[in-house]
């Protein structure tokens, strides 16, 4: 019979529970109780919650200094690519505004990106990037899997970039912008409407036109974005401009 490591599973509960209540601000930044109130409110021991503590201030969450306790630490000073922080974001009740934070962040990242990759992607990665493209209608009628395959082809887009901080920086995202994508295509049409600009998009980077891929690229984030914006009534003077958007009509040979 496998063996189960409870200790293990009940640390990451209390993880789970601990870092979710610091995001959520049920416990808010400052000095945090002292150690025993703590191990009773989570129901573990003072040991598993040193070590609990110990792993929320290597994500950046808890201030840990010798002779002056310990307290949560202000937004600044959290590690926002930590997976779990990643995770407890995504699951938080202010996920909309995380999603637009993340849409905002792929407009300023991923446009470039796309033309490195037209500029620098081998046979391969431009065969990877097409396949993922064909791979994204395939996928249509199997919506379990649509956002999976999202990420496949943004995620190689990233990696043809020739920037292993790019790529990096894409696997550490992938959960929350699973969550994106979740939120943004939850009805009916929305995902189809942007199937044609992530053909086109593969077919500029195969094609190596660089500034025509940054501009779908743009286009192509700025879906989403817009669409975020307008839920959270974000005034259009704090949005991020469209006007880079009319680049992306040039003619695109068809896949």
């Amino acid at each position: 019979m496998r063996r189960i490591d409870v200790p293990r599973s009940i640390f990451r509960q209390t993880l789970d529970s601990f870092g979710g209540a610091i995001l959520r601000g049920d416990l808010p930044p400052g000095a945090l109780p002292i150690e025993v109130e703590l191990a009773a409110q989570f129901g573990v021991g003072r040991n598993l919650l040193r070590e609990v503590v110990k792993a929320l201030a290597a994500k950046g969450l808890i201030g840990l200094r010798p002779g002056m306790g310990t307290w949560v630490a202000p937004r600044a000073d959290w590690n926002l690519l930590d997976p779990d922080v990643l995770r407890w974001m995504a699951e938080g009740d202010d996920r909309l505004e995380i999603a637009f934070n993340l849409a905002e962040f792929r407009l300023i990242v991923e446009p470039p990106a796309a033309e490195l990759a037209a500029l620098r992607a081998t046979a391969a990665e431009r065969d990877a990037i097409m396949a993922a493209a064909h791979a994204l209608d395939d996928g249509l009628t199997q919506p379990s899997v649509i956002a999976e395959r999202d990420l496949v082809f943004h995620g190689a887009i990233l990696t043809a970039a020739g920037n292993p901080l790019l790529a990096s920086i894409g696997q550490r995202l992938r959960d929350m912008m699973a969550a994106q994508i979740r939120t943004t295509t939850d009805h009916a049409g929305a995902f189809e409407r942007g199937l044609p600009l992530h053909r086109a998009l593969a077919r500029a980077i195969a094609e190596g036109a660089a500034v025509q891929a940054e501009a779908l690229s743009h286009s192509l984030v700025m879906m989403p974005y817009l669409d975020l914006a307008e839920r959270l009534a974000v005034a259009p003077g704090q949005r991020l401009k469209q006007d880079q958007a009319d680049r992306a009509k040039r003619p695109v040979a068809a896949i």
